[in-house]
């Protein structure tokens, strides 16, 4: 008996939501990206089955017949669908979510801009700005050291240097992401230090060429335009000292006779080869396409461990000013 009432059960559940969809149509509620400011003729429209329900610039929140959905996807009509949802609307409901100011519901021609109260302008900026990026920063760097104590007089000099970075990060909205990634950059510098050695004294040049990989955490918050948005980055990064070339007069650890410099190889009590600090900057981004971004930016990365474990403290304080492309999916 306890069957047969289950069966029946299941049986008056799918009646009803048989007669539920009785007279109605499956859409794909979808963010569509046209190629222009102009919408579809209205006899494209019609022969997907496309409601035009709010729309700004070239941006437009459409409900697609689902149906023909895939034929829609596969004319390549527009430069990018985001589908959000599958709903069943009868054609009233289709008609009551426009209020009758639909591009589907006016004359053939008809291009005006709609925009009704069913999703506002900023939700369509939102969506459209949610997602993941990937992509690379090209540019250069000026570092100097921070030092806490000379080992002998003389003089540090800031340097210039080269840096590449991929890029890659997630936007929660239209105004706030977070950002991280992969770099390759060099941080260098000049010493001018007074060496003596027996009765001899005398003032030597070197120049560092330090290379490091890097990798940032920031959040970013960005204001703007759609198309032109200035960003805010803060947050942190850890580094690895890959290598080090020295040009000039150097000398040793432990050791004040000058010689000339060539390849470093790192003293496992004397360099320490990670880095990690605080870090911040600015940029700007400029949409070139609906899914790539050009990028500049200017960066300022704040050591927290000295590069040296003894006898002195010396820490990098490191400018990158670059340029770059992303791609948004």
């Amino acid at each position: 008996m306890k069957k047969i009432f289950t069966i029946v059960l299941l049986l008056a559940v799918m009646c009803g939501a048989m007669a539920q969809n009785q007279g109605t149509r499956e859409y794909v509620s979808a963010l569509v990206t046209f190629g222009d400011t102009n919408l579809l003729p209205q006899d494209t429209l019609n022969k997907y089955g496309v409601v035009i329900q709010t729309r700004s610039g070239r941006m437009a929140t459409a409900l697609i017949d689902a149906a023909r959905y895939q034929a829609f996807l596969n004319a390549n009509l527009v430069e990018r669908v985001q589908p959000s949802t599958r709903v069943f609307l009868r054609d009233e409901q289709v008609a009551g979510t426009c209020k009758g100011k639909c591009d589907h519901h006016k004359g053939a021609g008809n291009r005006e801009d709609v925009r009704t109260n069913l999703i506002p302008k900023d939700d369509i900026l939102n969506d459209e700005a949610k997602g993941w990026y990937l992509g690379f920063i090209l540019g250069g760097t000026n570092n100097r050291m921070d030092v806490d104590y000379a080992r002998t007089s003389g003089t540090w000099y800031a340097d210039r240097g080269v840096d590449f970075e991929l890029v890659t990060g997630y936007q929660f909205n239209r105004w706030f992401g977070i950002r991280s990634g992969l770099g390759v950059l060099t941080k260098n510098y000049i010493t001018d230090l007074q060496v003596s050695y027996i009765d001899v004294e005398d003032t030597y040049r070197t120049f560092y060429r330090d290379c490091y990989l890097q990798l940032p955490l920031l959040a970013d918050l960005s204001f703007g335009s759609e198309d032109v948005r200035v960003h805010f980055m803060l947050g942190g990064y850890a580094a690895y000292w890959l290598t080090q070339w020295r040009h000039g007069y150097v000398y040793v650890v432990d050791d004040p006779r000058p010689f000339v410099g060539d390849a470093y190889h790192f003293v496992e009590g004397y360099d320490n080869r990670f880095d990690a600090g605080l870090t911040g900057g600015i940029g700007l981004s400029m949409r070139v396409s609906p899914a790539f971004q050009l990028h500049f930016e200017g960066n300022y990365y704040h050591g927290l461990i000295s590069t040296a474990k003894s006898p002195f403290a010396t820490y990098n304080r490191t400018w990158t000013f670059g340029m770059g492309l992303t791609y948004h999916f």
